[in-house]
């Protein structure tokens, strides 16, 4: 067997003589930058799927067949097609990777780890094994066949809605807190007023549970196998949809035929090739509860890349992921490192490589990650078709027709008197890339830029035709942008406020928007955007503190969750105080009035101590019962400072605790502090309710309430 490889090793060599010799004839050692002195042979080409490329060729320019690079001219113009230029072949890939920084002269490099990849160049760092003694762990094999959905009909995303952010309440059973009416986020506990669905990513399960006031059951678990589950949707009444995160053995992954089906260590092995363990996926699993009793897996789908966000419209899933590509060694550029992967079931059981017509890149940015964009219809049996775009982003926002995702980079050498810059600028920009969508149809269509960076989805809106985003540039403040969505032009922008500090959260509601910036104080500015072109401050209120989270409450009111501050003075010998800081004592809700938005008010404050909140950083896990006015949120409280016990002992100083909130007549209080600390010692993940019955759930089970006068009636306990 041993001899055999060798041979096999030995001929596949030999066979790749012809073409090792074509690519000596033509190489160079004088390409700047790249090809360092000394490197010799292997600094001078790039090895891919077991084709030689000269460096100097790529540089040069030509793509494959002989057809002129298009530097980025050629894009796509068609009605309905993404308006930028594709890659078109592996040449063009390799060279725009080259450009970028994503490839490096191992020869140049004597040891060390490489990149993200964990790669080092002398395969230390794994140890150096074969891809056939490469160890597939079990937990992980090859995704299983899943019957397609029966087909049908994908349900329409209905007449266009304003963009503004409504309560997340019904009256009959509490619903996840979204930011934009009819664009669904996922959770890890939702209920549809008669089932409670609870994730546990502790425990990769998932539950069903029927719920009738104190009468708990569980009806059935879903085994979230090969997965690491992070959000759940409910489609259609009958469908679930899981998303989470899967890790893939490269050795698995298939290489590109396009570009030559063989891996480069059979072509020429070398000594010093690594090993990755696995490449980062996020996949969906669709599966029918139309029986609650015995979910069904129909379709299982993985798309290269760590997730940057999902949102449903209607029936249809879209996912966004990031797929990083860096420090990978000229002589090991195969397909399965370059290119981008996904999986669908309900087309093959294998993965396959995204085709370089369905991979795009953005000229003028050196960013060498994919950003991967996919949707699929939970109803249907079409095949899934992700894009792939040279360019990664880190927030993205969702209107019921267009996708924007934002992505942050750094500007050097940044003109500042520019008329269209007529601020000082840290050189911090943002780029906001714009995608239609229709259906399972998604089609970019256009960058904006703005100076600074958001800090989340919410500092980010779509209203009438024109975007808004809100952002903090370092070197002078925070900046309200208005972009046309037609052409993604900036077309106004406030004042910069606040300069110095850091924006803390932002709303937008309607004609209106709140934003919060802290040093030492919080201000809370009312900008008014009725007119795009010349939005403008009107108010301005100065608190201690700051809100990391604004909610509408109501006809004129706002609720702020976030910090307690105290100022931190220093005394001078003549008396002279000087405010030098500040100190956190403590989470804090503030209801605001903003009714008149020339005179904010601070109108009633709630301290809460010590501690945190999920809600400070992820609005879902906000419970919103307007009808009610009660508003949920779970804290963590430290009961003591002694930090000298023992690790296994600061779980008892931990308090975990459910709290409600009551806004009335202009007023805040605290209707409820409920803690569950004998039966379950654990953080409380979710509230909701479903018509008088108040459930909490915790990773180990459910705690129900009478919603009237919050009195503990049932406990359901999770078994393993």
């Amino acid at each position: 067997m041993v001899k055999m490889m060798i041979i096999k090793r030995i001929l596949a060599a030999l066979l790749a003589l012809p073409i090792l010799s074509v690519g000596l004839l033509s190489l160079t050692a004088d390409a700047p930058g790249i090809d360092a002195p000394g490197n010799g042979l292997r600094g001078s080409y790039i090895m891919s799927d077991g084709t030689v490329y000269p460096i100097d060729s790529l540089i040069d320019g030509g793509d494959e067949d002989g057809a002129p690079d298009s530097g980025g001219e050629e894009a796509r113009i068609e009605p309905r097609k993404d308006v930028l230029p594709i890659v078109g072949n592996q040449r063009r890939l390799l060279k725009l990777l080259l450009e970028r920084g994503a490839l490096y002269d191992p020869s140049a490099q004597a040891n060390g780890i490489r990149g993200g990849l964990g790669i080092p160049a002398d395969g230390a760092f794994f140890g150096v094994m074969d891809e056939a003694e490469m160890p597939m762990p079990e937990s992980m094999p090859m995704p299983s066949s899943a019957p397609a959905a029966p087909p049908l009909a994908a349900a329409g995303t209905g007449d266009e809605r304003q963009a503004i952010t409504t309560e997340a309440d019904s009256g009959g059973h509490s619903e996840t807190n979204e930011q934009v009416a009819g664009v669904s986020e996922g959770d890890i506990v939702k209920t549809d007023g008669v089932y409670i669905y609870a994730m546990s990513v502790y425990s990769d399960t998932l539950r069903i549970i029927h719920a009738d006031g104190a009468e708990m059951k569980i009806v059935s678990r879903v085994a979230l196998s090969n997965i690491l589950p992070e959000e759940f949707y409910l489609i259609g009444g009958d469908r679930l949809a899981v998303v989470g995160r899967e890790y893939v053995p490269v050795g698995i992954l298939p290489v590109n035929e396009d570009g030559g089906a063989m891996p480069s260590e059979d072509v020429a092995p070398s000594p010093g090739w690594y090993v990755s363990r696995a490449n980062d996926f996020t996949t969906l699993v669709v599966y029918d509860i139309s029986d609650r009793d015995a979910p069904a897996e129909l379709r299982r789908i993985s798309m290269d890349g760590g997730l940057v966000s999902t949102r449903v419209i209607g029936d249809i899933v879209y996912m966004v992921t990031n797929r990083h590509v860096w420090s990978i060694p000229y002589d090991r550029a195969d397909s399965r490192y370059i290119l981008p992967y996904f999986c669908d079931t309900a087309e093959e059981e294998g993965y396959a490589p995204i085709g370089f017509d369905s991979i795009y890149y953005i000229p003028g940015t050196d960013d060498c990650s994919y950003m991967l964009i996919g949707a699929v219809d939970v109803y249907g049996s079409g095949s899934f078709e992700p894009k792939a775009y040279l360019g990664a982003g880190s927030n993205l926002y969702m209107s019921q027709n267009a996708m924007y995702v934002a992505k942050t980079r750094w500007e050097y050498n940044v003109s500042t008197g520019a008329a269209a810059d007529v601020w000082p600028s840290s050189g911090e920009k943002t780029d906001i890339l714009r995608f239609e969508i229709d259906g399972t149809g998604v089609w970019y269509s256009g960058t904006g830029t703005v100076d600074g960076s958001p800090i989340n989805q919410y500092s980010m809106d779509e209203y009438k035709g024109f975007f808004r985003i809100a952002t903090t540039d370092w070197s002078a403040g925070t900046y309200v942008t208005v972009l046309d969505v037609t052409d993604m032009r900036g077309v106004g922008r406030t004042e910069p406020l606040a300069p110095g500090e850091r924006m803390q959260s932002m709303r937008f509601m309607g004609d209106m928007g709140y934003v919060v910036t802290f040093q030492n104080m919080d201000p809370l500015f009312t900008i008014d955007l009725s007119d795009p072109y010349a939005p403008k401050v009107l108010g301005e209120l100065k608190i201690p503190g700051f809100s990391q989270y604004l909610h509408p409450v109501g006809s004129g009111f706002m609720l702020g969750i976030g910090r307690d501050t105290q100022e931190v003075y220093t005394r001078e010998s003549n008396g002279v105080e000087t405010v030098v800081g500040f100190r956190d004592v403590g989470m804090k809700v503030s209801l605001f009035d903003v009714s008149d938005p020339y005179d904010p008010k601070e109108v009633d404050t709630l301290p809460l101590g010590e501690g945190w909140t999920e809600v400070s950083y992820n609005p879902r896990a906000l419970m919103c019962d307007s009808a009610r006015g009660l508003y949920g949120l779970t804290m963590e409280t430290w009961n003591n400072g002694d930090l000298n016990r023992f690790p296994s002992q600061w779980q008892n100083s931990w308090s975990h605790n459910a709290l409600l909130l009551q806004v009335e007549d202009g007023r805040l209080s605290m209707a409820a502090n409920l803690n569950i600390k004998d039966k379950f010692d654990v953080y409380c993940s979710r509230m909701c309710f479903i018509s008088d019955t108040l459930y909490l759930v915790f990773d180990r089970g459910i705690a129900a309430y009478d919603y009237s006068n919050f009195s503990l009636i049932s406990i359901l306990e999770f078994i393993a």
